[in-house]
């Protein structure tokens, strides 16, 4: 079992010592499985999550009428994932190659472990302010008006491209221009590590101060390839408004990230910079795979995925 280490133990407490070992034998066991038909499949719909506090020194789960402060998520009881237990340590390190290698601020976040050994991943919310109240936060499919009852069971999914989100940010935020340019870096980072959920209510903007929206911190990164037979973007439509072809002659990859670019009426300089960052290697990447907690087997595929997608960027 890993302590917390030091900088995960400043973002996530402020510096308080805190014990990694839950004070439960398992929450995963009785896990239910998601029903047939019920929608397509999803890492994240599929996980199970639960509100946590810090009393003592200790992670425990938040009793009725309290705020959690924490997000915990176990490994996921859906035998149609493959590498099921590998899913906390997924999500961690992405989280981290995010925040470290590519510089997307991300949800403060770590390891747990109950008392049988089996590892949860654990984040802080941040949308809740030092005195306890909360930040005024909307996803995307808030912010379009979007609901199941008028959009289909898939909505999340189905109705905006990334594009779309881009013009939702343009008209939001004050500082329009930062926070698009926030956006196609998770954008690009979210094709090059494989996350396949990076759905319409995976994005959100938060009023730091009245009529100041901003992106939030990322969250729910993860390879979703390594559990689950994915398509390349979460969203239906893609990088564009009108759709993205993705055939054998118009294959994804530099030409159209540079194009999508230039829809977020970024610099041309500006694109041609993130883009050679994205498709440089970085060592410390392979680094970091390496020092993880997935398995080996895990770490193996986690490695190809990325070095693949990393060759359509040259």
């Amino acid at each position: 079992m890993r302590q917390f280490c030091k900088e995960d133990t400043k973002l996530l407490f402020d510096g308080k010592e805190v014990s990694p070992l839950l004070p439960y034998e398992s929450l995963q066991a009785n896990t239910r499985l998601i029903q047939e038909g019920q929608g397509r499949l999803s890492i994240s719909g599929a996980q199970e999550k639960y509100a946590m506090v810090e009393e003592n020194g200790q992670l425990v789960l938040s009793k009725e009428g309290m705020t959690g402060t924490f997000i915990l998520k176990p490994q996921s009881g859906d035998r149609r994932f493959l590498y099921q237990a590998d899913m906390p340590a997924n999500e961690y390190l992405t989280m981290h190659i995010a925040n470290d290698i590519y510089h997307i601020p991300t949800a403060a976040n770590g390891i747990c472990f109950f008392g049988n050994g089996e590892s949860a991943y654990l984040c802080r919310r941040f949308d809740i302010k030092a005195d306890g109240s909360k930040y005024k936060m909307e996803d995307f499919t808030s912010i379009a008006g979007l609901n199941k009852q008028r959009h289909g069971e898939d909505y999340k999914y189905t109705v905006l491209s990334y594009e779309d989100c881009a013009n939702i940010i343009a008209r939001v935020c004050i500082s329009a221009k930062v926070e698009l340019l926030k956006f196609y870096r998770q954008i690009i980072f979210n094709y090059l590590f494989l996350n396949a959920d990076a759905h319409a209510k995976n994005f959100s903007l938060i009023e730091y101060s009245p009529g100041d929206y901003r992106l939030s911190p990322a969250y729910d990164l993860l390879n979703t390839q390594l559990h689950l037979s994915t398509g390349i973007f979460a969203l239906e439509k893609g990088l564009f408004k009108e759709g993205t072809p993705i055939t054998d002659t118009t294959p994804i990859g530099r030409p159209m990230f540079y194009e999508f670019g230039k829809r977020l009426q970024l610099p041309e300089k500006q694109i041609e910079k993130e883009l050679a960052f994205f498709a440089q290697q970085h060592p410390v990447v392979e680094e970091m795979i390496n020092d993880s907690l997935l398995s080996e087997e895990a770490r193996k595929y986690y490695r190809m995925d990325y070095r693949y997608r990393l060759s359509t960027l040259k």
